[in-house]
């Protein structure tokens, strides 16, 4: 009977312990397609500066999502493209069951001669809550933006670690 008992104590503190470890943060492929709209923030002179951004997504960890967020546009000084600018900005992702994901952005705009303009962000993952408590990785993307109405498409492919 002591045997038994002895074993059932060391069992439940063995599963207590185990229980109580904190569990490693896994390192997975990301995938991110979505659609939406920037609404452009200009100057006094009617420069581009700005825009806040909306989309829906289809995203892996995510399933189908809407993003918020803001994008700052400053000069590249450039003098071989004096169009093209830097971009940098955040955004929250929220997720179809309410988890959001933080992300951070930079890269560079190049407009084209039309009415369209390429941007490759590399896009940071920095956080969220629910499952994305303490998220972290990266992402590469190409958002290809309508000039005239804010229009855009965004693709990312990267990994996440949560």
């Amino acid at each position: 009977m002591k045997r038994i008992l002895n074993s059932t104590v060391i069992a439940v503190i063995a599963v207590l312990l185990l229980g109580s470890l904190p569990v490693k943060a896994v390192d997975r492929p990301f995938a991110f397609n979505g659609a939406g709209v920037a609404t452009f923030i200009k100057d006094e002179a009617g420069n581009v500066i700005g825009g806040d951004v909306t989309s829906t997504a289809n995203a892996t960890h995510l399933g189908l999502c809407t993003t918020i967020g803001r994008v700052n546009y400053t000069s590249a000084n450039d003098p071989d493209h004096p169009r093209r600018l830097l971009s940098s900005g955040s955004g929250t992702i929220t997720a179809a069951n309410g988890d959001t994901l933080v992300i951070e952005f930079s890269g560079v705009v190049d407009p084209s001669d039309g009415p369209t303009a390429i941007d490759r962000p590399v896009f940071r993952f920095v956080g969220g809550t629910g499952r994305f408590v303490g998220a972290s990785g990266s992402a590469n993307a190409v958002v290809v933006i309508n000039l005239g109405t804010g229009a855009f498409e965004l693709t990312m492919v990267g990994n996440i670690d949560y």
